[in-house]
């Protein structure tokens, strides 16, 4: 006999409640909006933060602090143009045209600005530091820059350098040039010695000449300046040391020595055997 099969039964299929049914539909109706929410948000409070610190009333700047290590230059002179950048918040702040404006200062060398936040100020200023006059009108600095402005008030106090070539427009700036790192170079082979540098001239033929404070004269010349100065601070320290208030003129020019003019009434006999 065959064998009959058994009939299957039909499978149930759930029955879906109408709240159920509409759950589902509104949960994949909103999903994509609120993750489209989520995504949006941060994008719109960066575009709020941003419109709102685009206004200088909000978050104005409310401290400057003005630092540096300042012997010439008055600080408080620098306060009517700080004030006027700073009338805004540290957003809008021009900071490049503000440094530029304080280093228009002949005295400041440099300026930093350092933003604080939410609202202070640190300005930095690096001060302009004279060796020596430049002429009549200007000084030159230890980094060999020509400041332009004086020191009428503390003249005497630093040495005065002088060319007649500084005003030819052809020749002032090489030989001013020159002259500036002839200078500087000399001020530190000088260090230590004991009677103070006045007066650093250069004639017209580029010829350099140094008067020193007790009215010594060095004649250095326009050639070897470096080696003919080495040359006087090796004698100075063996044999010149005890006799330079003596001593009027030294004359470097020469290719393997120097000469000494005495003052008035004195010889070289006279002073070493005295």
């Amino acid at each position: 006999m065959r064998q009959q099969k058994k009939a299957r039964r039909p499978q149930c299929t759930p029955k879906v409640t109408k709240k159920e049914a509409f759950n589902k539909r509104f949960s994949l109706s909103v999903k994509p909006l609120l993750w489209i929410v989520l995504l949006a948000m941060p994008l719109v409070i960066v575009l709020g933060g941003y419109k709102w610190i685009q206004n200088p009333e909000n978050l104005t700047i409310k401290s400057v602090e003005v630092t540096g290590d300042f012997t010439i230059l008055d600080k408080k002179q620098l306060q009517p143009l700080i004030e006027f950048y700073t009338k805004t918040n540290l957003f809008l702040l021009d900071v490049k045209n503000l440094e530029k404006e304080i280093e228009d200062n002949p005295w400041v060398h440099s300026a930093a600005l350092t933003h604080v936040w939410p609202d202070k100020l640190i300005v930095k200023i690096y001060e302009q530091k004279p060796v020596a006059h430049w002429g009549k009108t200007q000084m030159l600095a230890e980094n060999g820059e020509i400041i332009k402005a004086s020191m009428d008030k503390r003249k005497g106090e630093l040495p005065l350098l002088y060319s007649p070539n500084a005003s030819d427009k052809k020749m002032g700036r090489s030989m001013g040039r020159n002259m500036a790192t002839g200078f500087l170079q000399i001020r530190k082979m000088m260090k230590g010695f004991p009677i103070k540098l006045v007066e650093f001239k250069e004639d017209a033929r580029g010829s350099w000449r140094i008067k020193l404070e007790n009215g010594m004269t060095l004649k250095i010349g326009r050639e070897h300046q470096a080696k003919r100065l080495k040359r006087f601070m090796v004698a100075y320290e063996e044999s010149l040391n005890e006799v330079l208030d003596k001593i009027s003129v030294v004359d470097l020019r020469y290719t393997n020595g120097f000469a000494v003019k005495w003052k008035k009434g004195l010889s070289a006999d006279s002073v070493f055997k005295g």
